[in-house]
């Protein structure tokens, strides 16, 4: 498909694209955003390390759900260690493509050094990248912002 633009190995097949957002990304609205024609609908945001403990909420906010067609799972953590096991399961569980939210300002967010925090410390966030890349096979990415807060753009 002409409009396709490829991740790594995985083609998007289209240019509607709709951001991960907390308390409305669910799986019934990612189903819905499908079925309407988008081509790439990511989870909510799913905490790694509850991910990983099996927290069942946060189990349940990265189901991949049968029948959409590109499986996308958004990690937040500031673990490495929990985002290499954050991305194993969301890749054990189908996710195509494994994306970092760096973005996030939310102040419960990056009070817990998550999130666009991660733009106040770029090591950590290449650690966080490193990986979750070193522990899958599928593609990871990164949604950032411009610094961390809207005052530091």
């Amino acid at each position: 498909m002409a409009d396709a633009l490829t991740i790594g190995s995985v083609a998007v097949p289209g240019r509607v694209w709709i951001a991960p957002m907390t308390g409305i990304s669910d799986l019934p609205f990612r189903r819905a955003a499908s079925r309407l024609g988008a081509a790439y609908v990511a989870t909510e945001m799913v905490a790694c390390a509850e991910f990983a403990r099996g927290r069942p909420d946060v189990v349940r906010r990265a189901a991949v759900g049968d029948g959409l067609p590109l499986m996308v799972v958004q990690l937040i953590g500031h673990d490495p260690e929990a985002m290499a096991e954050g991305a194993r399961l969301a890749a054990a569980a189908g996710a195509q493509i494994i994306d970092l939210n760096f973005g996030c300002p939310a102040r419960e967010v990056t009070g817990v050094q998550s999130g666009s925090a991660m733009m106040r410390d770029p090591d950590r966030a290449e650690r966080l990248v490193d990986a979750a890349a070193g522990a899958v096979d599928v593609p990871v990415t990164v949604k950032i912002r411009l610094g961390w807060d809207d005052l530091s753009r």
